[in-house]
């Protein structure tokens, strides 16, 4: 199974099934201490996609008021991230 997913599924595993991170580690034969590493990992990741919807949505909403970009518009909130620092 491809990391990314497994980290994904530790993440709904302990916060939506309430499985502990020990037992989620065990299954995945791997420490307890990167098992917490992949939860926040993927906490970091499910938080960025989801401003990402939420900017993609105002996006929308300005351009529906009859805001016009003086810009081009950015994809994603990482794009705009990248470009600051």
């Amino acid at each position: 199974m491809h990391r990314a997913k497994e980290k994904k599924m530790a993440y709904i595993l302990h916060y939506e099934f309430g499985y502990t991170k020990k037992a989620i580690a065990e299954l995945m034969k791997i420490s307890p201490q990167q098992m917490g590493q992949w939860i926040k990992e993927a906490s970091y990741e499910f938080q960025i996609n989801n401003l990402q919807n939420e900017i993609m949505e105002m996006k929308q909403q300005l351009i529906g008021l009859g805001y016009q970009p003086q810009i081009p518009l950015k994809e994603n909130v990482i794009d705009i991230i990248e470009e600051r620092y």
